[in-house]
C-alpha cells in the first residue's frame, strides 16, 4: 500500500513541483466552473433564440479563457524564475586616526603576550621530529629553481594551506615559460632554543623566509625574526586569517607588526593574505520573496603575497613564476 504514497512523498520533497501542479489544477477548476456556470445562463437565455446572446456568450467564454490561461502562465513563469542572491551589504570602512590605531595595537600586543604566557608549551618531541626532517629537505633544493624560500612561523598559522594555494594558482602555466618557486615547509618556531637554531641554519641554505604568522607579533615570534634576519636572509611577513578581524583590527596588527620588526625593514614587505576564509552567512531570497539564511566559505585572497613575490623576484620577461613544492 505504501507504493501509493510514493509519488506523494516525492511531490512533498519538491515543493516547486507541488505549487505548480496546485495552480494547474485552480487554474482548470476555474475555467471548467466559469464554462458551466455561463453553459447554465445562456441555456437560460437560449429560449429567446437571439444570436446575440450566443455572440455574447462567445466572447465571454474567450475573456473567460484568456484571462485565466494568462495568470495561471504568469504565475508559473514567476515559479521557474531562478532565485535571487541578496548580497551582504559591507560595512563603510572609516580610517581612524593614528592614536587610536596605536592605542588599540597596543592593547590587542598586551592581551596576546598573556595569552601566549598561560598557553601550554609544544611537545618538543614533535618539534624536534619536524625540524629534523625538514633540514635535509632544505639543503637538497633543485639546482634549476629560480629561488628557494622556506616558509616558517609559530604553529597552525595555516603554512601549509598557503603553501598549497600559491602551488594550485600557478599549477596550469606552461614549464617553458615558467620560473620555478621551490616552497619548503620548514616546520613551526614553537620549539626550545636548539629547535629555533636549527630552522635558522637551515634557512641559510634556501633563498629567503616567508614567515607566517595570525596575529600580532609575541615575544618569541619577534625573537625568531631577529634570528633569521640577521642569518643574512631575505624575511617577509605574512599575515594570514585577514579576515577574522575587521578594518580597524587589521590596520592596528599590521602597524603594531611593523613597528617591531628590526631597523631597516621595509614595511612593503608585511602583507596581509587570506588562506582558508571563515564560512559566512548570507540572506537568499526566491522566487516567492522567501528569505533563507544559507552558510557559504568566501574564496581564498592571496593577491597582496604573489605580488610581492613578482615584486621581489621579478622574472624575466615572457616567463611568470611557478610556485612549487619540495
Amino acid at each position: 500500500m505504501l507504493k501509493w504514497f510514493a509519488p506523494l512523498l516525492l511531490l512533498a520533497a519538491k515543493p516547486e513541483v507541488l505549487i505548480r501542479l496546485m495552480v494547474l489544477v485552480l487554474a482548470g477548476a476555474a475555467l471548467f466552473g466559469g464554462v458551466w456556470l455561463l453553459s447554465n445562463i445562456a441555456l437560460t437565455f437560449d429560449a429567446l433564440k437571439n444570436p446575440y446572446i450566443a455572440a455574447a456568450y462567445a466572447g465571454v467564454l474567450f475573456c473567460l479563457f484568456l484571462i485565466v490561461g494568462m495568470v495561471s502562465w504568469l504565475r508559473l513563469r514567476r515559479l521557474g524564475a531562478s532565485p535571487k542572491v541578496i548580497a551582504a551589504k559591507p560595512e563603510p570602512e572609516v580610517p581612524l586616526p593614528r592614536e587610536i590605531v596605536a592605542k588599540r595595537a597596543k592593547e590587542l600586543s598586551a592581551k596576546w603576550e598573556a595569552e601566549s604566557r598561560n598557553a601550554a608549551p609544544a611537545p618538543l618531541a614533535r618539534i624536534g621530529q619536524s625540524t629534523a626532517a625538514a633540514s635535509p629537505r632544505l639543503t637538497r633544493a633543485n639546482a634549476s629553481a629560480r629561488m628557494t624560500l622556506s616558509v616558517t612561523g609559530p604553529a597552525y598559522t595555516g603554512k601549509t594551506a598557503l603553501i598549497s594555494l600559491l602551488v594550485a594558482s600557478t599549477r596550469a602555466q606552461p614549464a617553458e615559460t615558467s620560473e620555478i618557486v621551490r616552497l619548503v615547509d620548514a616546520g613551526s618556531i614553537d620549539g626550545d632554543e636548539r629547535s629555533v637554531a636549527a630552522l635558522v641554519e637551515a634557512a641559510t641554505a634556501t633563498d629567503g623566509v616567508l614567515f607566517v604568522v595570525d596575529q600580532d607579533l609575541r615575544a618569541p615570534e619577534v625573537a625568531a625574526i631577529a634570528r633569521f634576519v640577521a642569518s643574512g636572509r631575505p624575511l617577509y611577513l605574512v599575515v594570514n586569517k585577514a579576515d577574522q578581524f575587521n578594518a580597524a583590527d587589521r590596520d592596528a596588527i599590521l602597524l603594531s607588526i611593523r613597528a617591531k620588526m628590526p631597523v631597516g625593514f621595509a614595511a612593503a614587505d608585511v602583507v596581509s593574505v587570506t588562506g582558508e576564509p571563515s564560512p559566512v552567512q548570507r540572506e537568499i531570497e526566491d522566487a516567492r520573496g522567501a528569505v533563507r539564511i544559507e552558510t557559504r566559505r568566501p574564496s581564498p585572497d592571496i593577491a597582496a603575497l604573489t605580488q610581492l613575490l613578482r615584486r621581489v623576484i621579478r622574472p624575466r620577461p615572457g616567463r611568470a613564476l611557478q610556485f612549487e613544492t619540495a
